[in-house]
């Protein structure tokens, strides 16, 4: 199964925890400004959590476990729920494959 972690730029990074493993990593432009990343990960398992950290300087760092998590039967699946987010109409809105760390 998969999930898309989603980390938003100046406020809070979504780090997958143990069992929980990055495939691919979108960069988000809106007006060609970058406000997002995206990443689709591969789950093993059910016990797994995604820690949503802060980037403030005194963040606080929540564990959410994966319940809360919409899942993907494959890659595609989560790759076409991804261009969904994106796409509304006209807006100028873009998304970038980026190595995966």
């Amino acid at each position: 199964m998969y999930i898309i972690l989603t980390s938003k730029l100046g406020e809070y990074d979504a780090r997958p925890g143990q069992g929980i493993a990055p495939v691919e990593t979108y960069e988000y432009f809106f007006y060609g400004k970058k406000k997002a990343n995206f990443t689709i990960a591969e789950v093993d398992g059910d016990q797994g959590r995604v820690s949503i950290v802060e980037t403030a300087e005194d963040g606080v760092t929540n564990s959410v476990p994966l319940k809360f998590f919409e899942r993907f039967g494959s890659v595609e699946a989560a790759r076409a729920e991804l261009k969904q987010l994106v796409t509304f109409g006209s807006i100028d809105a873009r998304l970038e494959k980026t190595p995966v760390n």
